[in-house]
């Protein structure tokens, strides 16, 4: 069943129409934040509001540089968080060079997503549909019949899906990585606090960007736990809505029993925090602290968790960061108070940034990622290249030009 058509206004979107639609965002900025704040809190949701209209306003310059060929359908399976930034980047910038995109919600997020898609159609009435499906029946009715697939979600399902596509079409697959933090001894300890705060933070932890591992140097460890302490004391719980919240319940499915289990394996590593209101879904943030960073157990967090490890040896750090999950959910990665060595090592696999986070090079114009292929993916004819994901980029580089037409004719 479908849930919202909408008859095109033309085949393909111009980047003056996106320039327009972000100039309704940012004039109905409210109504967008009354949607959104019912899955996140009001400054994730701010965050969100000014990456998407600066990726539409940029999307003119991303499709001139990298010159994608049109496409006919772009089935795209949205992820759970980040829904206007991913309506933008999966649906309205695609719509440059794709005359149809058709989009499968997350179950728990769809009713925010129809909420959003029903204020924003009306305004750029591109041929943009919302499917109430299951995961198999859009795989069955959509996915079988699209050039390009857009699944952002849990690496497992992406390779169900992988599975059953034909040689001749494209899927990018956009996951989540360990996102690792190193502090060094030579970092500024307010600064990495300040940032790791932040970033781990949004939206309550909730987000793909979120650190899972953060490894100090043990010279510095005292001062890092401190500094997070500092920081961590000035921070405000409460509802999505209020604008004074830095953080608030748990929204996601499943988190809050995965968070229990895992502190009550972890008890005697607690520096801080540990408290769960299982009622309201809080989860107190809560630093952890492992003697050794290599013995780390690491999980997708997605929640306000600050999983601390200690290193001496630089080499452990190379060496850990290049293997195991690390290397296969390689995605990105931040140092502080960065050496020419872990610049270099890091850099091989991730998108690196150097005092400062991730959230500092977040641009909807520009590929974002790692080379690990349970983090990100481009899977065409049958072969996967793990590479940081911009749909235009890759579609200009994988895609066959077979009877297709550019997009700058």
């Amino acid at each position: 069943m479908h849930q919202t058509d909408v008859s095109p206004m033309a085949r393909f979107a111009t980047p003056d129409q996106l320039s327009a639609l972000a100039d309704v965002i940012e004039a109905r900025r409210e109504e967008v934040l009354a949607i959104l704040t019912v899955i996140c809190t009001r400054k994730a949701a701010e965050y969100e509001v000014d990456a998407a209209v600066a990726a539409l306003r940029g999307a003119g310059a991303e499709v001139a540089e990298h010159r994608p060929p049109r496409v006919s359908t772009i089935a795209v399976f949205l992820p759970s968080n980040v829904v206007l930034y991913s309506y933008v980047l999966y649906a309205l910038v695609p719509s440059l060079y794709a005359s149809r995109i058709v989009i499968r919600p997350a179950s728990h997020v769809r009713a925010t997503v129809t909420r959003l898609h029903a204020l924003l159609a009306p305004e750029h009435g591109l041929a943009i549909e919302i499917r109430d499906e299951t995961q198999r029946q859009f795989v069955e009715r959509t996915v079988s019949g699209a050039t390009v697939v857009v699944f952002a979600g849990a690496y497992q399902n992406a390779e169900r899906v992988r599975a059953r596509l034909r040689r001749d079409q494209i899927m990018f697959f956009l996951g989540s990585g360990i996102n690792p933090i190193v502090v060094t001894a030579t970092a500024d300890l307010d600064r990495a606090a300040r940032g790791i705060v932040d970033i781990r933070l949004l939206n309550s932890g909730q987000d793909c960007l979120g650190p899972d591992a953060i490894w100090v140097e043990r010279c510095v460890a005292e001062g890092l736990l401190s500094a997070l302490d500092r920081r961590l004391d000035g921070v405000r719980y409460g509802a999505y809505d209020d604008p004074r919240s830095d953080y608030g319940a748990i929204c996601y499915p499943g988190i809050v029993r995965d968070i229990a289990d895992f502190l009550d394996r972890h008890q005697g590593r607690i520096h801080r925090g540990g408290r769960i209101h299982f009622r309201s879904r809080h989860i107190e943030p809560t630093v952890l602290v492992w003697d050794d960073a290599r013995r780390m157990e690491i999980l997708e967090f997605f929640s306000p968790i600050f999983n601390v490890g200690l290193y001496d040896d630089e080499a452990a750090v190379v060496e850990t960061l290049d293997a195991g999950k690390y290397h296969e959910r390689a995605m990105g990665a931040t140092v502080f108070g960065s050496t020419r060595r872990l610049e270099s090592a890091l850099s091989h696999r991730h998108t690196l940034t150097v005092d400062e986070t991730l959230l500092s090079i977040d641009d909807g114009n520009a590929p974002l990622g790692g080379r690990g292929a349970m983090a990100n993916y481009i899977a065409v004819d049958g072969t996967v290249h793990p590479e940081p994901i911009l749909l235009s980029k890759g579609l200009s580089a994988y895609l066959p030009r077979l009877a297709v037409e550019d997009v700058s004719a």
